[in-house]
């Protein structure tokens, strides 16, 4: 079976009647790419430091044609974390936006746009919430 695109799973989330098989959809897509846009768009610990998201062009690619896949990306995430020991120190604001820029531009439109949700810490998903995400994942984010 081959894994879903985050996008995808989120249209199996909102398409769930019932939390359990809302909890069961996230549990059945367990992966890097869930659990890292899920902790970063829900977790207070992760701060990011940009605050408004750069106009950017996004390409109409067909599904796994675009340049770049969210899990490299989220690889990068880092750059954009408040205070990331990672991040070297002298990148500037301008250049982490440059940077996000050239991610989203990177990716299919649709990824582009959960990463941006997750970056803005808002994914826009009802009934998806912290109390959910801890639920379907025990101690993935804090209490």
């Amino acid at each position: 079976m081959a894994i879903k695109n985050v996008y995808e799973v989120f249209d199996d989330f909102k398409s769930a009647k019932t939390k359990q098989e809302r909890i069961d959809v996230l549990r059945k897509n367990k992966n890097f790419a869930v659990l890292s846009i899920l902790q970063g768009a829900f977790s207070p610990n992760v701060k990011f430091v940009i605050k408004k998201i750069p106009d950017y062009k996004s390409e109409d690619v067909p599904p796994g044609m675009s340049y770049n896949h969210i899990n490299d990306a989220l690889q990068r995430v880092y750059l954009f974390v408040e205070g990331h020991p990672r991040c070297p120190p002298a990148l500037t604001d301008s250049r982490k936006s440059e940077l996000l820029i050239q991610i989203l531009e990177s990716l299919e439109p649709k990824e582009a746009e959960v990463f941006a949700s997750m970056i803005k810490k808002d994914l826009k998903i009802s009934y998806l919430t912290p109390a959910l995400v801890n639920e379907a994942f025990p101690g993935l984010l804090p209490e």
